[in-house]
């Protein structure tokens, strides 16, 4: 996991998808949103293709903002499945493209996100039901 200082100007997806493709190869796909969670001003998930080894892989981004440092600057962590990240919100499309693994940790983030999905959903139709 890393941490660095970066600029944003412009669209907050383009400039992850540009970072991302930076840092691990071509971006598959990603999903970016806006959180109120700790101090992040946003987290992402992003599907990596790892070209050497032939795979799709999990990425996930926090981003928070660096006020001291300027309007447009922020802070990035940045986190691989295979690490187990906290953050199991994943989108289903984005797990879907998931190369099989036998990783631990990749495999219970990837459960954890799957679970996260359908309670969210369980919890949509009891919404609406009520």
């Amino acid at each position: 996991m890393s941490c660095e200082g970066i600029r944003i100007e412009g669209s907050l997806t383009e400039a992850m998808e540009a970072w991302v493709a930076r840092r691990y190869g071509r971006v598959v796909d990603i999903e970016m949103s806006g959180t109120n969670e700790g101090n992040y001003a946003a987290v992402g998930y992003a599907a990596v293709e790892n070209a050497e080894a032939g795979t799709v892989e999990a990425v996930v981004l926090m981003v928070q903002h660096d006020p001291k440092a300027g309007a447009d600057s922020y802070r990035l962590k940045d986190m691989a499945e295979e690490e187990g990240p906290v953050l199991d919100f994943c989108p289903e499309r984005i797990l879907d493209l998931l190369s099989p693994t036998d990783d631990v940790l990749a495999l219970h983030w990837r459960e954890r996100c799957r679970d996260q999905a359908a309670e969210v959903l369980r919890n949509s139709a009891f919404a609406m039901n009520a």
